[in-house]
């Protein structure tokens, strides 16, 4: 990022070298996120946000009111919060509280046939489990949008089981702020009412593009993509075991099931801000969650001294 930065400055954002090699980077960039994710290139466009990304979706469906659209009782507000602007009945199964098997048919049930839309996170962001999106397009047919915040580059994905899925660059692909990715499976049945410069001088599904990101930012997501492990996966997912049994052998209350995704959720004693205030004081970031549970996130990028701080941390807690 700073080596563009730099060139910027000497030879000058808008000279026609800067703007062919910011295409030539956004190419290589949308190449690197679709085989993560396991989808063409040509399906793929730049976003500055999954925020931005399930807007893009929601909006160019052009949903009403007498359209329903099944979600869940555990979904962030990226993703809610463009379905409620929609104006749709949105339906909310409820699978926050119950096993995670018991998750496709809790969100099965909810479908009538006014449903339009199924958008879920492929990971719940309040509890780490991972939903069964393949089964749930099986069962239902129906078109599916997917929050792909805490799954790409946490977990493997293959977003084709989608017809929309939403990348975010900041998270578990550790790149910088304002980055993200669409991957969008059809872009000619998208009816967008927003549109920019992409509309007019692209074909494929970076029409739907709106905000063209700044060379920078696609250089700095670029690197980070490139700098994916490929033990990462089978790291995070030893680690967030080992976490997640270290954290019930303490007497802590776990409600993340084995198996899942990276994030963990438990409860200790204590409000939980000043819980993650403590324990920022003592070098471990975690977060609280709005229902009032806590939070940790395992990347490949930690380690057993990690899971161990983390553990002792909360047990200096006072009571």
């Amino acid at each position: 990022m700073d080596a563009v930065q730099s060139q910027g400055l000497a030879q000058g954002r808008g000279s026609m070298a800067a703007f062919e090699g910011s295409l030539t980077d956004e190419a290589a960039l949308r190449e690197s996120l679709a085989a993560l994710i396991n989808v063409p290139a040509d399906k793929v466009l730049l976003t500055t946000s999954t925020t931005e990304g399930c807007n893009i979706v929601v909006n160019g469906l052009e949903l009403g009111p007498d359209d329903e659209v099944v979600t869940t009782d555990a979904e962030h507000p990226g993703l809610l919060l463009p379905l409620e602007a929609s104006g749709a009945k949105i339906k909310k199964a409820r699978v926050l509280e119950l096993p995670a098997s018991d998750a496709l048919e809790a969100i099965t049930a909810e479908v009538t046939p006014a449903t339009r839309l199924v958008a879920l996170s492929h990971v719940l962001w309040l509890n780490g489990h991972v939903l069964p999106l393949a089964d749930v397009k099986r069962v239902t047919g129906l078109p599916l949008l997917v929050d792909g915040a805490q799954s790409v580059g946490a977990i493997p994905v293959d977003a084709s089981v989608a017809d929309w899925y939403t990348v975010s660059g900041q998270k578990w692909l550790c790149g910088p702020e304002t980055t993200g990715a669409l991957y969008v499976a059809d872009h000619e049945s998208m009816k967008p009412r927003m549109k920019s410069y992409f509309a007019s001088a692209r074909t494929d599904a970076t029409r739907l593009q709106v905000v063209h990101l700044a060379h920078a930012m696609v250089a700095g997501l670029r690197a980070a993509v490139a700098d994916q492990s490929e033990w990462g996966f089978r790291n995070a997912a030893e680690l967030v075991a080992r976490c997640r049994e270290a954290l019930i052998a303490a007497g802590f209350e776990v409600r993340t099931e084995a198996g899942h995704g990276t994030l963990i959720s438990f409860r200790v004693a204590g409000e939980p801000v000043e819980v993650v205030k403590a324990a920022y004081e003592r070098g471990v970031v975690i977060r609280h969650l709005p229902d009032g549970w806590l939070r940790a996130s395992v990347g490949w990028w930690n380690d057993e001294s990690d899971i161990e701080r983390l553990v002792e941390a909360l047990k200096g807690l006072p009571a």
